[in-house]
């Protein structure tokens, strides 16, 4: 008799709250004969709005300009500096939907797949105002050593087209979307049916992203001679005359550094695959083999900024519009066993990783970049390394657990930054002016410590009417760099910590105490220096505290 299809549909996290997000998502599954269907789609809008503390800008390379007045080189006499304080404030929407299909054949064939459609939208509708200009703007009774006041240019993109208050120096007010296309299949073969099982699988992508709106700022709308005009800042009233920025529609007249959507646009498409051999010796031990890549998607950077003058006065470096996807490709080699009727278990792999055409973000005003963070493209790397777990019942309630790994990480080359301006005469040759900022070869990842491990002991037992249990565990995170290349990087000493708890529980209730960093390790999780000062992130000192719950 002929199997009839058979349809079931879910619906699941429906929320609503107008002021905050709206979410839903639905689950459709199906059977045509032994052939199952799922389709599964969802739809999210989250509204955002955040302020924080910006007043370490006043460090920077321009806090002056944006916060004193008459200053200069060699006068500072008749200067006046106002506040310092200054925060950045922001609304943000964002909408995301998504949508699968996939069909999968009986898990009992020997030969069996999953193939299937994928589509998706998300937008990112964001309004930033960084307020650290607290010069005052000006009016009738302040007409020079002002500022006028900065807005989106006439006709351009965005979500809020008004002028900006007095305190904003900068302002970022964009529309991003990305849409991504995919289709993927995967199937197993069974060689040797439950012994040898080869997987294999693909998944062709398509990705798009886009950003209408653009950045605009101050920098050239500070008043030094009396004026009458105090209404937006254009580049025929800012001043100083002169012309705003870096769109690509010419000079930004209301204000610099603004670019349009057109010039901020990447499409990435290709396969990324993986395939995979198990060999179950027998049913305690599986030894197997991947090879697998993966990849990151390109994007664009805000704008295209002119630095590092040569000796003719000639830019040798233009930050690139676009920087293209990095790929990684990992070789891994492994073990899953059991002994000793399961009671210890013990895993392992050795692999290779190339990773390739990295993407690095940069953030390097001190060797005249400019104050925005950019990225690019940069080195190859290689990770050679392995990793080990061990789960071991000593006795009845008594396990004790451990796990490590060692990485060997890398730089395979070092392409330095290349002169990318054809009115330079240097142009194609490395820029040697400033230090190669991808860093030399051999340099390690960032965050990549070369070992690292944890290990617990843990012992549960009755007590009464109660179970109860104790242990104690520790963790070891070796010497590590916090980022790639030369800017910003620094050297993170190596850490060990230790933690325990102890505990009782009857039916639905539980009681627990614990202490976490026991030793009050001080030690930086993360140091740079993105604020104009070196800052560290350290870990949580020790913490010692009690908890209580209960089951319903």
């Amino acid at each position: 008799m002929r199997a009839l299809p058979s349809l079931s549909v879910t619906t699941f996290n429906p929320s609503y709250d107008k002021d905050k997000f709206e979410n839903t998502a639905l689950v459709v599954n199906g059977k045509i004969g032994d052939w199952k269907l799922v389709y599964s789609g969802g739809y999210l809008v989250r509204n955002v709005s955040q302020q924080q503390d910006y007043t370490n800008y006043a460090r920077g390379v321009f806090g002056t300009y944006y916060q004193c007045t008459g200053l200069s080189k060699t006068s500072a006499a008749s200067g006046v500096c106002y506040s310092p304080s200054s925060t950045w404030q922001e609304t943000e929407k964002n909408t995301h939907q998504s949508h699968e299909f996939r069909v999968s054949s009986p898990d009992d064939f020997r030969i069996r797949g999953t193939a299937g459609l994928y589509w998706e939208e998300f937008k990112i509708y964001d309004d930033t105002d960084w307020t650290y200009k607290t010069v005052p703007s000006c009016s009738a009774e302040l007409d020079v050593n002002c500022f006028n006041n900065v807005q989106p240019w006439p006709g351009g993109t965005a979500n809020n087209p008004n002028e900006r208050g007095d305190n904003v120096g900068f302002f970022d007010d964009t529309t991003r979307t990305i849409i991504q296309r995919a289709a993927f299949g995967s199937f197993d073969v069974d060689i040797i049916p439950k012994t040898l099982i080869f997987t294999a699988g693909t998944r062709y992508y398509h990705f798009d992203e886009s950003e209408l709106g653009g950045d605009v700022g101050s920098f050239y709308c500070k008043v030094y001679t009396p004026t009458t005009y105090y209404g937006p800042c254009t580049s025929a009233t800012n001043g100083n005359g002169k012309p705003g920025g870096t769109g690509i529609a010419g000079s930004a007249p209301y204000g610099t550094n603004l670019n349009e959507a057109s010039y901020n646009n990447s499409t990435y498409h290709g396969f990324r695959s993986r395939a995979n051999l198990s060999w179950h010796v027998d049913d305690d031990i599986l030894l197997y083999y991947t090879w697998s890549q993966g990849f990151r998607p390109g994007g664009f950077n805000r704008g295209v900024k002119y630095t590092q003058p040569d000796a003719t006065g000639a830019y040798q470096y233009s930050t690139p519009t676009n920087y293209s996807p990095d790929t990684l490709t990992n070789n891994e080699l492994g073990f899953k066993t059991e002994f000793w009727n399961h009671r210890v278990q013990l895993n392992g792999a050795v692999y290779r990783e190339d990773w390739k055409n990295t993407i690095v973000e940069f953030f390097d005003p001190q060797q005249g970049f400019g104050n925005l963070t950019f990225v690019t493209n940069g080195p190859n790397y290689r990770v050679d390394g392995f990793e080990l777990q061990a789960i071991t019942k000593v006795m009845e309630g008594l396990t004790i657990q451990g796990s490590g790994s060692y990485n060997h990480s890398y730089q395979a080359n070092s392409p330095n930054l290349i002169n990318n301006n054809p009115a330079s005469p240097n142009f194609g040759k490395a820029i040697t002016s400033v230090e190669n900022v991808y860093g030399l070869q051999g340099s390690p990842l960032g965050e990549s410590p070369r070992m690292q491990g944890n290990a617990r002991v843990r012992y549960e037992f009755p007590l009464n009417d109660y179970h109860a249990f104790g242990q104690v565990g520790a963790q070891y995170y070796g010497l590590s760099h916090s980022t790639v290349g030369t800017v910003d990087n620094y050297v993170m000493p190596g850490y060990t910590t230790f933690d325990a708890a102890a505990g009782v529980s009857k039916d639905a209730w539980n009681v627990q105490f614990f202490v976490q960093n026991a030793g009050n390790k001080l030690a930086s999780t993360y140091t740079n220096s993105a604020q104009f000062i070196m800052t560290e992130t350290v870990l949580r000192p020790r913490i010692a505290g009690v908890k209580f719950g209960y089951k319903f």
